[in-house]
């Protein structure tokens, strides 16, 4: 018998482990050559929708482009329809030297706004007006709109303050038709005549030019119109026409997808090619190592059993860790990053196996790997600050600790851990830069402005130190609001830093008060910047659709010449900036030495002023009013007067001013009112008492309060109390100012206009407000009668005041040519040196005393 030895455990695997090969590689060719053809038919298809979406795209770009004009055109024909001068000139009358030679709807609506027809309808429907090409013409509507045009003028006349847009086809040309009926808009209500409104329509025709310029614009190839009868095309848009022929346009479409095929079709080809090629080659090669691998797969298994093991210990550690953990080969080459890589980054982990270390973690000034070696030199283990990118695209800030991998007594690689810091850093950043910045404007603060001028005078330098207020900030904030007044702050700070060098400093200080540190010493210079500082200031700064108009104070001082220590410089240009103020706001006004000495003797004034009223050094003067017709003494207008106990009086032009400015006025006006009232309420009869209020007194809450309360106290009839206003009061807070007057008038005190015809006032100022008089200013009168100017402006001043029932009074008369022509023109009363200049109340007193007796006899 022949011994059979065993056959070996290879050999029996063999055949079963070529034959598992072959299927798997006859699988793996089929399923390639279904990707492949897969792909193919996916770049056909992806190839129609490019062609198809492109003509899509244009298509909607077109359809939006007609919709905006058509938009366009109804705003314009609203602001022409609703315009009560078109009502009068083109509906009430047809008024052709006011249309077309004065240009109100003339050649410009051709030229500018490129409307090619223009026609104003009337109720019977016949055009009388009709501008074609920018042409006067007689050319009606339906010529050009056909049977279309009734329709139109019918659904235009049943509108009520609003425009209709039709789409036609003129001349085979695409058109936009608006049209609006003529009302009479915001003018005052006349007497509307019977019958429809006239029908104002606007033609905008797209020829062929305007079409081609159209198409540029929207990238929209080859733009035409076209008839509805023609064939149908994918590039096209029909837009419909109520009662006439639909609007056709079309173009060529761009066909994306056809140069997508013919660019990938042969790249397809040669890929497949190429790809049969490899899969000949792989399969020979895989049923070579089919057997090989079968031999080495029980060892494999165990090891991958140890491995597994070994790399489910090492997880777990790295799951519980806070930081993720990466690891590098000797060239620093990533191959391996701990699952929390993701979580904390966003990265997929497999993206960057194999990726150098440097291009995920890097560093301002070295490379990490140089860095790992150069820490492995010296035998230090100190940790590294680093950058990376997360998956999101954000920049974020790690710290690194590494240290050398070594095997077999050469290096290996490194290993370390990375923590994510960024939030910390950032808080931290953001303190330092809190600590130097204004934290609404992003401009340096205070503390960042003195260690800037402290740098800079020590090297000496020379500066301008330029101190700026907004002059209208105040009225903004409060009738705006505070987030639209931050906005304007804002959008300011952002204007002065564009003014200023790289090496100088735009700082914020508080509210709107800027300062601006300029290295210049050139006067010339500084003073061309300063204007166009202030031009930057008083363009419109918009907060949504509300536009602001402001302007600007600017102090300058300058360094050396002016001081060399930080606080007294911005000490002088904070005094520069209050006589910048003070000489009218909106300009920049030079520090001088008597600046100070000046600022000084304002504050000892308002000391004074709080003095005076502790020690009562006002008193009141009375300069009488007369009735110029009758002779009769009416009243008198009480003027303050100041007696400081060591010194000669002092006139209120000297003093009032800086209570204004320095809020005492309140306090000043209270007691002017209070003794007023007194002294009146013994006059007798129905005499009167004048007493100006400031328009300071207008802002606050309670005035109105405070005149009731002084005619409580001192028991005058509101009757005879009468207060003057300049007209000025209404200008920053007109409603407020409306309000306080009617609840005045409501405790029966009479109001008058003072210094008319100084300031702004007009018809609608007298109207609006309620007023019981008005006062002619004296630089009137001072030229009154022997200037025909100043007589002509007097007596118009008088018609105007009996227009309106309001009692006219003329103050300053000082001869008596004045008062016999003031007599004449039928004015009511008069004050001034001719008649009688203030004296005090004894003086006063007397003066009824003596009118009264003549009265008698």
């Amino acid at each position: 018998m022949t011994f059979v030895p065993p056959e070996s455990p290879s050999r029996r695997f063999a055949p079963a482990a070529e034959e598992r090969t072959r299927r798997s590689l006859r699988i793996f060719s089929l399923l390639l050559a279904v990707v492949l053809l897969l792909v193919v038919l996916m770049v056909l298809v992806i190839a129609q929708r490019q062609n198809r979406d492109a003509t899509d795209q244009d298509r909607q770009r077109l359809l939006q482009a007609w919709e905006a004009r058509q938009e366009t055109m109804l705003t314009d024909v609203r602001d022409y329809a609703f315009w009560g001068e078109a009502w009068r000139n083109l509906h009430l009358t047809l008024n052709t030297r006011w249309a077309w030679d004065e240009e109100n709807l003339g050649p410009d609506l051709y030229n500018e706004y490129h409307y090619e027809g223009v026609f104003v309808v009337d109720s019977a429907g016949r055009t009388r007006y009709a501008v074609i090409n920018g042409k006067l013409t007689d050319l009606p509507l339906e010529a050009w709109l056909g049977a279309q045009s009734a329709s139109l003028l019918r659904d235009a006349r049943r509108l009520q303050h609003a425009a209709l847009a039709q789409n036609a086809v003129i001349a085979r040309q695409p058109a936009l038709v608006v049209a609006a009926p003529i009302s009479m808009g915001k003018a005052a209500r006349l007497a509307e005549p019977p019958g429809a409104p006239s029908v104002l329509v606007f033609v905008n025709l797209f020829t062929p030019a305007k079409l081609e310029v159209l198409g540029k614009m929207l990238d929209v190839w080859a733009l035409r119109g076209a008839a509805q009868a023609d064939a149908p095309q994918p590039a096209s848009l029909t837009l419909g026409a109520a009662g006439g022929e639909a609007v056709t346009l079309r173009w060529q479409p761009k066909m994306p997808g056809t140069g997508l095929l013919m660019l990938l079709l042969p790249i397809l080809a040669a890929v497949a090619l190429v790809t049969g090629w490899i899969t000949r080659r792989v399969s020979r090669h895989a049923l070579h190592h089919a057997l090989l691998s079968d031999r080495r797969f029980a060892m494999l298994t165990l090891s991958q059993q140890e491995l597994a093991n070994s790399e489910a210990r090492f997880r777990d550690l790295a799951e519980a860790a806070s930081d993720w953990i990466w690891e590098t080969d000797e060239q620093g080459r990533l191959i391996y990053l701990s699952s929390r890589f993701h979580r904390l980054t966003g990265h997929a982990i497999a993206d960057w196996m194999g990726e150098h270390i440097d291009r995920l973690l890097t560093h301002p000034s070295h490379s990490l790997v140089a860095w790992l070696m150069r820490q492995e030199s010296n035998g230090s283990s100190a940790p590294l600050r680093c950058q990376f990118m997360s998956a999101q695209g954000e920049r974020r800030i790690g710290h690194l600790v590494a240290k050398t991998i070594w095997q077999e007594g050469r290096r290996a690689g490194f290993r370390g851990t990375v923590s994510d810091i960024t939030q910390s850093m950032e808080a931290e950043a953001r303190i330092q830069f809190l600590s130097r910045h204004d934290a609404l404007t992003g401009l340096a603060n205070r503390i960042q402005l003195q260690e800037y001028l402290t740098r800079h005078l020590e090297l000496p330098q020379p500066l301008a130190i330029l101190s700026l207020d907004l002059d209208q900030f105040r009225p903004l904030n409060d009738n705006w609001g505070h987030a639209a007044g931050e906005q304007v702050l804002n959008q300011l700070a952002q204007r002065l830093q564009r003014g200023v060098g790289a090496h100088e400093l735009a700082a914020r200080l508080g509210d709107d008060e800027f300062v601006l540190v300029l290295q210049e010493s050139d006067a010339g210079e500084i003073a061309r910047r300063c204007a166009r500082l202030l031009q930057e200031v008083q363009l419109p700064i918009y907060t949504g659709q509300q536009a602001h108009y402001l302007t600007a104070s600017v102090g300058i001082a300058c360094a050396p010449q002016d001081a060399s220590h930080p606080e007294a410089l911005l000490r002088m240009a904070d005094i520069a900036l209050n006589e910048a103020r003070a000489a009218g706001r909106n300009r920049w006004v030079w520090y001088a030495s008597n600046m100070a000495s000046q600022r000084e003797h304002k504050r000892e004034m308002v000391q004074r002023l709080e003095q005076a009223l502790r020690n009562d050094e006002f008193c009141l003067h009375y300069q009488p009013r007369y009735q110029l017709q009758s002779g009769r003494l009416a009243g008198a207008e009480a003027l303050i007067r100041w007696q400081p106990s060591d010194g000669e009086t002092i006139a209120p032009d000297r003093f009032i001013p800086l209570a204004e400015e320095n809020g005492l006025i309140v306090a000043i006006s209270d007691w002017v009112l209070a003794r007023a009232c007194r002294d009146a309420s013994g006059w007798g009869a129905d005499r009167y008492v004048s007493v100006n209020i400031s328009p300071v007194e207008f802002r606050t809450h309670d005035l109105v309060q405070r005149v009731a309360h002084a005619l409580e106290s001192s028991g005058l009839p509101a009757t005879r109390l009468e207060l003057e206003i300049t007209e000025n009061v209404t200008f920053d807070h007109p409603q407020q100012a409306l309000e306080v007057m009617q609840a005045l008038r409501a405790l029966g005190v009479r109001l008058t206009v003072d210094d008319f015809g100084t300031g702004y006032a007009a018809l609608g100022y007298l109207k609006t407000f309620p007023f019981n008089g008005l006062k002619i200013d004296r630089s009137w009168i001072k030229d009154f009668p022997e200037s025909q100017q100043a007589a002509s402006v007097v007596a118009g001043i008088i018609a105007l005041a009996h227009a309106f029932a309001l009692t006219i009074t003329a103050e300053g008369i000082e001869t008596e040519a004045q008062l016999d022509q003031l007599k004449r023109l039928s004015c009511e009363e008069g004050q001034g040196y001719f008649l009688g200049r203030p004296v005090p109340l004894a003086v006063f007193t007397a003066l009824l005393e003596t009118t009264s007796q003549q009265v008698r006899a």
